[in-house]
């Protein structure tokens, strides 16, 4: 009698290509490591994948959809803007420090993929970086208005917490040591907020009409 597919294959195959492109980069990694990685064949790969560079793509995509969806579940927890601002900047630096593939896979999708056409149609590099200001932007605004941030210009100040965020993680990355020695995701993320903190309560009428732009920019 055959054997019932495994309904999760394609999830640890996915999981495995993760941690073999981000070991071994795109052009070194092969079929065969990824499912000895997975603990399967490679005829296992083949029942849900074409070939490397779409099982990439799908990989990428995962870890993409993950990193998007961390940033989102702090929205209606906190009760500032500050207080989401941080929420927002601590789960997008825990994704990252807890799965330190997913930013190795976007390095690569910066360099070594980025000549290969399906990269050039699917796979935009930025799409991630404006996901992640937008997201802060939106708690930005949500500060200014509730008064709990001093920020004049919210969609600068996204862009220079990005840039920061960014530059904790490829900290992360080349020494962890030397970034766990200043704290944890959530440490690290007040530490970029705190400058921004008015300390008041938040206010109930909200900034003044035509103050605030748009956070969908």
């Amino acid at each position: 009698m055959p054997r019932a597919p495994d309904p999760r294959l394609r999830e640890r195959l996915l999981a495995a290509a993760v941690r073999v492109f981000a070991r071994a980069g795109y052009a070194a990694a092969t079929l065969d490591a990824i499912a000895a990685e997975a603990a399967v064949t490679k005829g296992g790969i083949y029942f849900h994948f074409r070939g490397k560079e779409e099982l990439f793509f799908a990989a990428l995509d995962s870890v993409r959809a993950a990193e998007r969806a961390a940033i989102q579940e702090p929205r209606a927890l906190e009760a500032t803007g500050a207080g989401e601002l941080v929420a927002v900047i601590a789960a997008w630096l825990g994704f990252q420090f807890m799965e330190t593939g997913a930013a190795r896979l976007l390095g690569l999708l910066a360099g070594e993929v980025s000549d290969r056409p399906t990269a050039r149609i699917r796979a935009d590099p930025r799409e991630d970086l404006r996901a992640l200001r937008a997201r802060l932007r939106q708690a930005l605004v949500r500060g200014v208005s509730d008064g709990t941030l001093d920020v004049r210009d919210p969609v600068l100040c996204a862009f220079l917490l990005a840039a920061g965020a960014r530059g904790i993680v490829a900290q992360w990355l080349a020494a962890p040591a030397d970034v766990a020695e200043f704290g944890s995701a959530a440490e690290l993320a007040e530490a970029l907020v705190e400058p921004l903190r008015t300390h008041a309560p938040p206010a109930e009428g909200g900034a003044a009409p035509g103050f605030l732009p748009r956070v969908d920019a």
